[in-house]
């Protein structure tokens, strides 16, 4: 493996194994929510709506996919479906208060840092978070999400 495969491989295991799997089981035995549900929540409450085609591209699946994880959505009272103004035949997904309000939860649970981030000093965290910024940045499904929570991070002097 190259170097870019080697610090992807230990950021994908920091987010998707360890402490941060551990985390993500608690939330689905608390929530009665799939793994997958509980992330397309988390994502949904990042918009104002957002049609099941365009939520299926973004997460890269199939559309069929969409609709279950969806369906569950709008079964636990998280989500509704409504046309869309411009095209009635497509759907919009759009998060209830409720569902809302637990994409809050969710997310203040998997925003906190593994324990393991305490091994860094706060400049090297510092050059963590101004690395990874860099990476987000030049990411352009991603770049236009990170810009109000890295200068929210920026503004706080985190």
């Amino acid at each position: 493996m190259g170097l870019a495969e080697d610090a992807f491989d230990l950021l994908r295991r920091l987010a998707f194994e360890g402490e941060q799997a551990e985390k993500m089981a608690t939330l689905g035995a608390q929530t009665k929510l799939s793994p997958g549900v509980i992330k397309t929540l988390v994502r949904l409450a990042r918009t104002d709506g957002i049609s099941m085609g365009e939520m299926a591209r973004s997460i890269g699946c199939d559309p069929s996919y969409i609709t279950a994880l969806v369906d569950d959505l709008a079964a636990h009272g998280l989500a509704t479906r409504e046309p869309d103004p411009v095209d009635r035949r497509v759907k919009i997904v759009v998060i209830t208060e409720k569902g809302r309000s637990l994409a809050g939860e969710i997310h203040s649970v998997l925003s906190v840092p593994p324990a393991a981030f305490s091994a860094l000093s706060r400049t090297e965290l510092r050059q963590l978070r101004e690395l990874l910024d860099k990476v987000v940045a030049a990411d352009p499904a991603l770049s236009g999400e990170a810009t109000p929570r890295t200068h929210a991070l920026k503004a706080m002097g985190s």
